[in-house]
């Protein structure tokens, strides 16, 4: 059987090339010495899709300095991205979040973790003027707590190349969605849990903040108006189940199960810290939380 030319070409066409980035490394550095000023010319939801990009970049310079100081700029302090190419950036940062996920110690998971900054840009932006609709929200949701899970590159700061964190990042995209009317008490449960979850399977001790900034998108759930206290209260419990176990042989402790007690412990004592600095903290919560960390070990 032959094909006709018209088949041929299709079947044997090769992918197109990816197009080049329409502006360079100098472009980028010039706005940023212009605060980002929108060129003539150019529009900021073009540009935010673009410098998106350099979210993935390994040179802190373009990464911090550009990528998320351009995105800060222009999504969240002067709010000049239309919420249709939010959603593309939406979607572009999630699909980020994939990239290379379960590999670790390598330049990927800047690109993942930074794009998980930028979602929290675009759920910080939803707070002050609603752009996402309910089905981009519970997307956006599912796909943070499921990250955060999911990470296995679990580095702080790596000199030369700048700050990895990417629990950290992740913490503060599910605080600002903690925050948001839009989270219903099914919601406020899965970010529990993700939190929980991150705690108990990192293998760590965090020691570059992480356990705070989980602490913070916990505290964004005690501070809403219908906080539902009974996720963070079955925490509790099975920590308490958790440490028990730990200790029941006295000092000849299990290694292996210490470090996920502490670190679960630590990013409570954090979350205890911060209630106490706010007096609009539900008390009842309060108390239950300090009573049940005063009966951890260790």
């Amino acid at each position: 059987m032959r094909l006709a030319a018209s088949a041929l070409v299709l079947f044997f066409a090769l992918p197109a090339a990816a197009e080049p980035p329409a502006h360079d490394r100098a472009f980028w550095t010039g706005l940023a010495a212009k605060e980002f000023a929108v060129p003539a010319g150019e529009s900021a939801a073009a540009l935010s899709l673009e410098v998106a990009d350099l979210l993935a970049s390994p040179d802190p310079a373009l990464r911090d300095g550009v990528g998320y100081e351009a995105l800060a700029r222009w999504v969240y302090a002067e709010g000049i991205v239309p919420p249709a190419d939010l959603e593309k950036l939406r979607l572009k940062l999630q699909a980020g979040l994939g990239k290379e996920l379960g590999t670790a110690g390598t330049d990927a998971a800047y690109g993942r973790s930074f794009s998980a900054v930028g979602l929290a840009i675009l759920a910080a932006a939803d707070q002050k003027k609603p752009w996402m609709t309910a089905e981009a929200f519970d997307d956006l949701l599912g796909a943070g707590c499921r990250y955060l899970a999911a990470e296995k590159d679990l580095r702080g700061f790596v000199p030369g190349g700048g700050w990895v964190h990417a629990t950290a990042h992740t913490a503060d995209l599910l605080k600002f969605l903690g925050r948001s009317p839009r989270l219903t008490p099914a919601g406020q449960a899965r970010i529990v849990e993700a939190a929980a979850a991150r705690l108990r399977t990192a293998g760590v001790v965090f020691a570059w903040g992480e356990d705070e900034r989980l602490a913070r998108a916990l505290l964004s759930l005690v501070l809403r108006k219908d906080f539902d206290s009974k996720p963070l209260e079955a925490w509790l419990a099975a920590l308490a189940a958790e440490n028990t176990a730990l200790w029941r042989n006295g000092p000849a402790i299990d290694p292996a199960a210490f470090v996920p007690v502490r670190a679960q412990k630590q990013a409570l004592v954090h979350l205890a810290a911060l209630l106490a600095r706010e007096e609009a903290a539900p008390a009842a919560f309060r108390k239950t939380l300090n009573e049940a960390l005063g009966k951890l070990g260790g």
